[in-house]
């Protein structure tokens, strides 16, 4: 019974597939039902996801809630789902809906709030709404035809925490921004691995659970402790940068790491001895 691996250059395990075998073929689903584990290809589409986790019994990563909550409007139904705090916010189907209704309602909270786009990385489509005048020159920035949410503000002190998890494992980082509203390190915020040693253990922790819960095995989250409270998920990020990890040779060597430990559990699982197969494509 092996291990099956999609990525025989990056992470090759005891049998390999070529990286864009056809799951729903016969025989490769034939070899993915007898396999110990998949591990999967480096990218890999909904569909693809679908095909391979309908066939196997085991595999790495888990991507279920990557697929059913994509982007941050639906990020905030799991949130809800598995209960932890976040945002009080409030989504639409579209930035012009959301206009209709600002200008009708006006903000829920008063002000400073958030607008954020369902997408982009870095903080490009978050904007800090200050007063009812900043929203319209914002809005026009957000792309018209995906959702776009309102966020209740969440005073962060200047910083918020990156929880990078692996597996069991995390990385956790503080990213400073010297009391500016962008804290990431592309708009110069600082990193720092040491400081608020409790709030990283503590950070680490409730992202672990959460993980555990929603079946997640790599992202990063990004939390903010406005008080002394639980912390708050701002988000969840499937493609983060690698600065906070030591660049992507650091990235590699946290995710082999998690790679070696699922291959040990798989193995476990199936009774089988370490030097027996594994499978992948």
């Amino acid at each position: 019974m092996p291990l099956l691996c999609f990525t025989p250059t990056d992470h090759p395990l005891e049998e390999n597939l070529p990286p864009y075998s056809d799951p729903a073929d016969r025989a490769v689903a034939g070899i993915l039902k007898q396999a110990a584990g998949v591990l999967l290809p480096q990218y890999v589409t909904e569909w693809r996801y679908r095909e391979i986790s309908r066939h196997a019994r085991c595999w790495f990563p888990r991507l279920s809630a990557r697929f059913a909550h994509y982007g941050k409007t639906r990020q905030i139904l799991l949130f809800r789902e598995i209960g932890v705090r976040h945002p009080e916010s409030r989504a639409y189907s579209n930035p012009a809906q959301l206009h209709e209704d600002f200008l009708e309602n006006g903000s829920p909270w008063g002000y400073p709030l958030v607008l954020k786009g369902d997408t982009g990385g870095g903080g490009s489509l978050v904007f800090p709404i200050r007063q009812a005048a900043d929203l319209p020159r914002y809005i026009d920035r957000l792309p018209p035809d995906q959702p776009a949410l309102i966020q209740r503000w969440v005073e962060h002190g200047g910083k918020d925490l990156r929880v990078v998890v692996y597996g069991n494992h995390t990385v956790t980082y503080f990213r400073v921004g010297g009391g500016k509203f962008y804290n990431n390190a592309c708009r110069g915020g600082r990193l720092d691995h040491a400081g608020w040693p409790q709030l990283r253990e503590k950070g680490s922790a409730v992202v672990l659970s959460f993980c555990d819960r929603a079946g997640i095995d790599v992202a990063g989250f990004d939390l903010m402790f406005p008080d002394d409270g639980e912390p708050v998920f701002v988000e969840i990020n499937y493609h983060f940068g690698r600065k906070g990890l030591g660049g992507t040779n650091g990235h590699k060597t946290h995710l082999l790491r998690a790679i070696q430990a699922w291959r040990r559990q798989c193995l476990e699982t199936e009774g089988i001895s370490s030097g027996r197969h594994i499978f992948g494509f």
